[in-house]
Formats: structure tokens, sequence, C-alpha cells
């Protein structure tokens, strides 16, 4: 468990970003309504959970095999889609999803906050969908 340290004698817990917390969020926007939840879930099952990042969010990254037989989510490399959840604590909780060079989902960012300004806090529960943007 990670700790943020605010005064000389409080803290805060913060979510830890693993494998379990990743796959997850993954169950989470997979679950959401996506244009093509089947295909979505496809890449998700493809691929593996690698690039767990430490900074605080809960971002990772993911590897679909180059002989992966899939059709692709997007017709070029970038950002896929945005939606980004009210929570019960001070801030939202936004989902960036990328895919590669192929179309094929490569990663997703999970941030406390539009551009992460502060670590996922444990005990977070996602309420309703405030935004989202498929491109």
């Amino acid at each position: 468990m990670h700790q943020s340290r605010l005064s000389k004698h409080t803290y805060i817990s913060n979510m830890e970003n693993n494998l379990t917390q990743a796959t997850k969020w993954l169950k989470f926007i997979y679950d959401f309504e996506l244009p093509d939840k089947d295909l979505f879930r496809k890449h998700a099952f493809a691929g593996k959970i690698v690039n767990l990042c430490t900074c605080g969010c809960n971002s990772f990254e993911i590897e679909i095999p180059d002989d992966a037989d899939l059709d692709p989510l997007s017709p070029s490399s970038g950002l896929f889609f945005e939606a980004a959840f009210s929570t019960n604590k001070d801030d939202v909780v936004d989902f960036l999803v990328f895919t590669d060079d192929r179309g094929y989902l490569s990663g997703v960012d999970v941030t406390y906050g539009f551009g992460t300004h502060a670590p996922i806090p444990n005990g977070i529960e996602l309420h309703e969908c405030i935004h989202s943007q498929f491109n």
C-alpha cells in the first residue's frame, strides 16, 4: 500500500496499481457503453497487462501479440476514447484508452482528476459518467 504524506502526522492511503486492479479497471471499461463491446473484450483478452505506472495513477499498457487475429478498434494509433466518472471523493476518475499503429488496444490511463493531479485514493467508488468521447 502506498501512502502520501500530508503533514507530520496525517497520511492518506493510495490505491496500489497492480495486475488485479488493472484487470478490474479493464472489466469496468468493457462493461461501459462502448460502440463494440465484443471487439473491445477480444482485445482485452488477447492482450497482456504490462508496464504498470508507479506515479500514483492506475495506468497500464497492454501488449497484444503481432499474430493476433483481431479487427482493429480504430483506424490508427492514439486516443480511442475517454470517459470520466464522478466519485465519492473530491475529484473524478478519468479513463483514457489508447490504440497502437495497428488500431489495437495498447494502454489505459486511469487518473484521479483530469491529468493526474494526485494519486488515486483507496476506497474510491465510481458513480455516473460525466464525460465521454469516442474518437
